[in-house]
């Protein structure tokens, strides 16, 4: 590290940045299965809290999916509850909401990780409280489950403001287009009367729309709900999720369908509005859904809202660094790293001023420290992600990035502790000034087109759909200077190059070469709405080949017919086996292929029962590749 580096860091260390934190784990490493008797299955631990006496800035659940190691990952996109009971207390708080990802084609060393801020629930989250994990559906619980983990990250010190009381406004599975049970009957105004120091509340809302009638609702219909604060409408959302852009791609299932509210393989972030409420001063609360009837209704609103009282903001000038998006580690933002280029940050306004100056101090490690004196406008209790304007970037393959907040306003920040946080940098893929772009179109081409990007948003090259054929190869040579870049590749449809629900497109396939045809990168075809890909061309670094073969089956759901791309820059000893999904001892088909390098190898399964099967790779006698067949009808 250089010297202005280590100075900055001596200084955030004395400026009292530091932050004294606790872990309270309810669920570790907990396996847990499906109750098929009963749709639902409980795991209720008990866990120790910080008492009441203890100051809490804030509390993050971090959430953790892995397959556990005596069965494979589950199948299905289930409705799981995290729910919270005071030790004296008889009322239970939905604090988080996951929906479970299609885990059918996740290998054994898969695991995953989310987090949502639970701060609000600071109130009831102290001394003994019951955690209540609850898993729902109805698939096989002997041989598939996941491996969980709950853990509560608590960070201690004052808070942005004091929490008064906390009301359950509504809490249920709502029946959604019944005439004869209207949902309106349900979602009637709540008055309170506000706490004598009550200086605003706050709405907080988990919904996620379920079942299927003859419109789609209410899982695959867009419908809006409005929030009224004393009979005015103070937030207007259409409940409504793309989820192409997942980060947990790709997955088994339909994972790529958007969704009211909601997608497989997502902890839900609540919705979130201020109220100015008044001390003392009675108001009504209520949530109005989109009107909507139908027949034969079988839609549902599965919704918990809850209100919080606050005390007045605890500081006028409090800025919180709340995340490092670019560059970092996290899984939730994997689709944009690794990178190099503009950093992106988020932000929190914490004070009762409106934010409107601050500094921003950053760096890598053992690279010259940056300097942005922001300006704009966030108000209290609203975020804003933020571009700083330096590239950053690294020789090194790895190392830290640093962020500190300073000066909001011009002031001292009330509490410096959450100013600061740092996240790992990894540098992108070098890459050569001369590339190739391998692009092989499906039988969709119209709805692709990809570029090229410099960190300042100037397109370096441009394909679009104009005149490109269907099951055409193109390649595209492309010289670039000294600089970091991004490569996106969109689907307009939001179904990738390939989708095993949508095998009538065919399957495409994007990678990266040099000049003598070898890859530098694979891409999945599978991808969703989006691909992003940041590098960096460095003349004075020498490019690393992707010398991991990339291995593609498609179709996966089939009447007998499926083809394995493969493609190599070494040449290897391949073997192809088709096995039984549930006694993979089981062979069907074994093929064997000698100092194998690339190509399309097709088989014909028709003959087989119709049930599912796996399709394993072996390359020199190591297992490289799996994934489900389910052979139809």
């Amino acid at each position: 590290m250089n010297k202005i580096g280590l100075f900055i860091l001596c200084l955030i260390s004395t400026l009292g940045y530091s932050q004294e934190k606790t872990h309270v784990i309810s669920h570790n490493e907990e396996v847990i299965v499906t109750d098929p008797s009963k749709g639902s299955h409980s795991y209720k631990r008990t866990a120790t809290f910080p008492g009441k006496e203890k100051k809490i800035r804030s509390i993050i659940l971090n959430l953790t999916f892995e397959c556990p190691d005596k069965m494979r990952c589950a199948d299905w996109d289930y409705v799981d509850h995290i729910k919270a009971r005071s030790k004296n207390d008889s009322t239970v708080y939905e604090i988080a909401r996951m929906l479970t990802p299609y885990g059918g084609r996740f290998q054994k060393d898969w695991r995953f990780e989310w987090r949502v801020d639970v701060t609000d629930f600071s109130q009831i989250l102290r001394d003994e409280v019951e955690i209540d994990y609850i898993h729902t559906g109805y698939e096989d619980n002997k041989t598939r489950g996941w491996k969980v983990t709950v853990d509560f990250e608590i960070t201690y010190g004052t808070p942005v403001a004091n929490p008064l009381a906390i009301h359950k406004i509504y809490d249920g599975n709502f029946k959604y287009g019944d005439a004869t049970d209207p949902i309106e009957n349900h979602l009637t105004p709540k008055t309170i009367k506000a706490n004598s120091k009550t200086a605003f509340s706050l709405i907080k809302v988990h919904q996620t729309g379920h079942g299927m009638d003859a419109n789609g609702c209410g899982e695959f219909c867009s419908k809006y709900r409005d929030i009224l604060f004393n009979g005015v409408i103070v937030d207007h959302k259409d409940l409504w999720m793309a989820c192409g852009d997942n980060p947990l791609y790709p997955q088994a299932g339909t994972w790529i369908f958007d969704r009211a509210n909601w997608c497989p393989g997502y902890l839900i972030q609540p919705d979130e509005v201020l109220l100015d409420t008044k001390s003392n001063a009675p108001f009504t609360v209520e949530l109005n859904m989109e009107p909507y009837e139908t027949e034969k209704p079988s839609a549902s609103e599965l919704l918990t809202t809850y209100l919080i009282e606050y005390g007045a903001p605890n500081a006028a000038n409090d800025v919180t660094l709340v995340d490092i998006i670019q560059p970092s580690s996290s899984l939730q933002h994997s689709r944009k790293n690794p990178f190099g280029g503009l950093p992106v940050i988020k932000v929190k306004n914490n004070g009762r001023n409106p934010l409107k100056t601050m500094v921003i101090n950053y760096f890598i490690d053992g690279e010259k420290p940056q300097t942005f004196k922001w300006k704009g406008l966030i108000p209290f209790g609203e975020k804003a992600i933020i571009t700083l304007p330096t590239e950053v970037f690294s020789e090194k393959p790895s190392a830290k990035f640093y962020v500190t907040l300073s000066k909001p306003n011009g002031r001292r920040d009330a509490f410096k502790a959450d100013n600061h946080l740092e996240s790992a940098y990894k540098r992108p893929n070098i890459l050569p000034e001369d590339i190739i772009v391998y692009y092989k179109t499906n039988n969709k081409p119209n709805e692709n087109s990809y570029r090229i990007k410099d960190s300042f948003g100037n397109i370096l090259f441009e394909k679009d759909t104009v005149g490109i054929k269907p099951k055409t190869i193109y390649l595209d040579t492309i010289k670039l200077k000294r600089g970091n870049y991004s490569f996106k590749f969109d689907d307009t449809k939001g179904n990738g190059l390939e989708f095993w629900f949508n095998a009538k497109d065919g399957r495409g396939d994007v990678k990266l070469l040099d000049t003598l045809g070898n890859a530098i990168k694979h891409f999945d075809s599978d991808f969703g709405s989006s691909l992003w890909y940041h590098f960096s061309v460095q003349p004075d670094i020498t490019y690393e080949l992707d010398n991991t073969p990339s291995i593609t089956m498609f179709p996966s759901r089939t009447a007998g017919p499926i083809t394995l791309d493969y493609f190599s820059n070494n040449s290897a000893n391949v073997k192809v086996l088709i096995v039984d999904q549930e006694d993979e001892a089981k062979v069907y088909q074994a093929h064997e292929y000698k100092d194998f390098k690339k190509g399309a190898l097709n088989y014909n399964l028709e003959y087989l029962p119709k049930k599912r099967y796996y399709i394993k790779v072996l390359i020199d006698g190591k297992e490289a590749f799996k994934n489900r067949i389910r052979l139809k009808e």
